[in-house]
């Protein structure tokens, strides 16, 4: 086997040949790089969030028990996070969806989901048996779980991916633009 060869790959005959793994490294990060991509995820992230905040706009007084239920914040702040936090998502999940000031609503949307992922960290590894209170405020609802703590840290992976590699190509920006040169050219 020659070195810096990787393992077999089949190729669209069915023959096996080794993979470059160099090439492998460049069209991984083609992909990555990849302005469609990162306008997927963008989209995605901001759905995420705004889905995230509708229950808990709802039901204020049950998030706020929600997030009592973690034992880390002063029972005075708990009342004006529990109204104030979903606000944020939903703006800034609504910023991410529409392409409008895409770095700050990211470096936003990375906060928060840092420190979700602190909070679910330290509630997993005291053992509480507790509801995430991520979609839904209702007390009885699935219980937190790794699982919980490892799309947290997928979303925050999408929001690096966001940050380094968004540049607005597809938003709302844009596209406006794009229009108000089309008319001005008329």
């Amino acid at each position: 086997m020659d070195p810096g060869w990787g393992p077999l790959h089949w190729d669209r005959t069915g023959r096996s040949r080794r993979v470059n793994p160099k090439n492998f490294l460049r069209r991984l990060c083609r992909f990555i790089s990849n302005p469609l991509l990162a306008s997927v995820l963008r989209v995605a992230l901001g759905v995420v969030f705004i889905v995230a905040s509708l229950d808990k706009i709802q039901n204020p007084e049950a998030f706020a028990t929600t997030i009592a239920n973690y034992r880390l914040l002063p029972y005075k702040v708990i009342n004006g996070i529990a109204i104030v936090l979903p606000w944020l998502e939903v703006v800034t999940g609504t910023l991410l969806v529409l392409g409008v000031w895409i770095r700050a609503g990211t470096m936003i949307v990375c906060g928060l989901l840092m420190v979700f992922s602190i909070a679910i960290a330290q509630a997993l590894a005291r053992g509480l048996d507790i509801s995430c209170g991520c979609f839904a405020t209702n007390p009885d609802s699935e219980k937190m779980s790794l699982w919980t703590l490892i799309w947290d840290l997928i979303w925050f992976s999408w929001g690096i991916l966001i940050w380094v590699f968004d540049r607005g190509h597809y938003s709302l920006f844009k596209f406006l633009n794009m229009r108000k040169e089309e008319i001005t050219s008329l």
